[in-house]
């Protein structure tokens, strides 16, 4: 009986044993488990807010593809920035961006700002306050409260802290500032600082897009002027080319036509004249010197008019220069008849026989050619 009991005794000690065992073992797997459901919670709130993130982002993208100009883009950023519900933010910031002026940050968009803050805060210096030092470290600035680094303020301001984010161009070069207001004693949080730095490299590249378009359709318009002051100066040197060609025709002809008329009859009265022969010797290279210099002119100008002789151009010019037959012959020393027979040369030589073309009109439009 005895022996009975022990036995009784040891099986309920190790029953015990076992149950404590077991429910240390169920205790640690169900420790596991709750690592494991926090683990896959965390896993899931972070895939909600990347892809959160990721759709602000898109929708911030969206805004900069619309036809704004670039501070009514920012009115619709700084809203949208300010209104996400899973940010700790106040409803209300500013965006600033670097001005003409070197080191200078302007505000060119906010929300819910006070119109003593309006007016305070307008223009920034790099440096001055939390943005400005945003500007000129290019680093994050963030305060849980109103500390000694807010110097723009005044008597009855609402406590609270901030997020001054820079906008970094890929160069390197501070563009601007976001600022947004968190409530006071509010922790700083990294995920919140890696979003708002998200959201600031997102608009740095819009703001260079934009820039750069801008600067392209400055210089598009530039090239369109300059392209037509090149227009103008090319048509003005064409009209005076042109003049020039026209003015140097007009030149040999007139000279050739002086040569002719007031050189060339008295050198062939000379010729005639009682010369003893070494006058006669100087007049022939005289003359000769003389062909020489006008026979280039007389070559250009035969071409010029279809290969019209030396008698038909003296003519000719003397046509376009409004004489008859009558004048023509006695200006030349020679017959009517002949003046008629160069003038119907002249015609059958420009393809003028049995038209109804008037010889002086047309000698002057080819003259003008």
């Amino acid at each position: 009986m005895k022996v009975l009991v022990k036995f009784q005794m040891k099986d309920k000690e190790k029953t015990r044993a076992q149950l404590i065992y077991e429910l240390k073992e169920l205790r640690r797997r169900l420790i596991q488990l709750e690592a494991a459901e926090n683990k896959c919670q965390q896993a899931i709130e972070e895939f909600n807010r990347s892809y959160q993130i990721q759709t602000i982002l898109n929708k911030l993208l969206h805004i900069s593809l619309e036809n704004f100009g670039l501070e009514a883009m920012l009115e619709q950023f700084i809203n949208e920035i300010t209104s996400i519900s899973w940010l700790a933010l106040e409803s209300k910031g500013a965006i600033f961006l670097v001005g003409e002026e070197a080191e200078m940050l302007e505000m060119k968009a906010y929300r819910a700002l006070s119109s003593k803050l309006l007016k305070m805060c307008a223009r920034v210096p790099f440096g001055k306050c939390l943005c400005g030092r945003a500007a000129m470290l290019g680093e994050t600035q963030f305060a849980d409260c109103i500390d000694e680094r807010h110097e723009y303020g005044y008597n009855g301001i609402t406590a609270h802290g901030h997020y001054c984010v820079p906008i970094i161009s890929g160069k390197n070069e501070v563009l601007g500032v976001i600022t947004l207001y968190v409530k006071e004693e509010h922790p700083r949080d990294q995920r919140e600082e890696n979003f708002l730095s998200a959201v600031a490299d997102t608009l740095a590249g819009i703001i260079e897009l934009i820039n750069t378009q801008q600067k392209l359709k400055e210089r598009g318009k530039e090239l369109e002027i300059k392209g037509k002051d090149l227009e103008e100066v090319n048509t003005a040197l064409r009209v005076l080319l042109k003049k020039r060609d026209e003015d140097k025709l007009e030149l040999e002809e007139n000279f050739l036509f002086n040569i002719k008329q007031l050189v060339k009859p008295y050198l062939e009265k000379l010729k005639n004249s009682s010369l003893n022969e070494k006058q006669h010797a100087y007049l022939n290279i005289l003359e000769s010197n003389i062909d020489d210099i006008i026979s280039p002119m007389a070559r250009k100008l035969s071409v010029r008019y279809l290969s019209l002789s030396a008698s038909e151009m003296q003519v000719a010019n003397l046509v376009m220069d409004g004489k008859r037959t009558k004048e023509i012959a006695a200006l030349l020393n020679v017959s009517d008849k002949t003046v008629e027979v160069h003038r119907k040369n002249i015609r059958k030589k420009l393809g003028l026989n049995n038209k109804k073309v008037n010889l002086r009109t047309h000698l002057l439009s080819l003259k003008n050619e």
